[in-house]
């Protein structure tokens, strides 16, 4: 094939990898990350706070009870997005490990129900899932890219967040790092 014809094959290519690349937010005046208008975050250098009040409004988006009171990772993926289908199985092995001390709950973004319901039946996912098919609730976490991880303190303050795919190891690292929760 003539290169001039490979340009906007590799045009498009670079769009769908880009969509879910992970989309570090810009740095407000101070160089802390920036927040969303929707987060109330504190001045602290280095902190990031805002209060996890729960998904209310939205299909299936009220915290489940069992998960409230204690650290949460919510993770924030869909179907379509690459990275999120392959990180499904490490989330799935660390939420195994951290029962009990660590509540999990993955948010299907801007998907097709049926689409995301394979997903989770081929990746064995076992933790409770929520969907957000408008993408309201998600915006409101600061999310920009796909996937993403958002990490709670028992009392629902915003502890951090993680963007891009993470394996066993890193989720681990990030929930001993935020949440002061080790995972073996």
């Amino acid at each position: 094939m003539h290169p001039r014809r490979l340009l906007p094959l590799a045009v498009v290519a670079v769009a769908l990898l880009a969509a879910c690349a992970p989309q570090p937010a810009a740095p407000d005046a101070g160089g802390r990350p920036a927040a969303s208008a929707s987060t109330s975050v504190s001045t602290k250098p280095g902190v990031v706070r805002a209060r996890f009040a729960g998904f209310a409004g939205g299909p299936g988006f009220v915290l489940p009870e069992d998960l409230r009171g204690r650290p949460l990772v919510l993770n924030v993926w869909a179907s379509w997005c690459v990275p999120c289908r392959k990180e499904m199985p490490a989330f799935q092995s660390v939420y195994l490990r951290a029962r009990g001390a660590v509540g999990f709950l993955g948010v299907d973004y801007l998907d097709e129900a049926d689409a995301a319901r394979r997903l989770a039946a081929d990746t064995g996912v076992s933790y409770p899932l929520a969907a957000d098919p408008k993408g309201t609730e998600v915006a409101k976490l600061g999310v920009t890219a796909l996937p993403t991880t958002v990490f709670f303190s028992a009392d629902g303050v915003l502890r951090g967040r993680r963007f891009g795919e993470l394996n066993a190891d890193r989720l681990r690292t990030a929930i001993r790092s935020y949440l002061g929760v080790e995972v073996p």
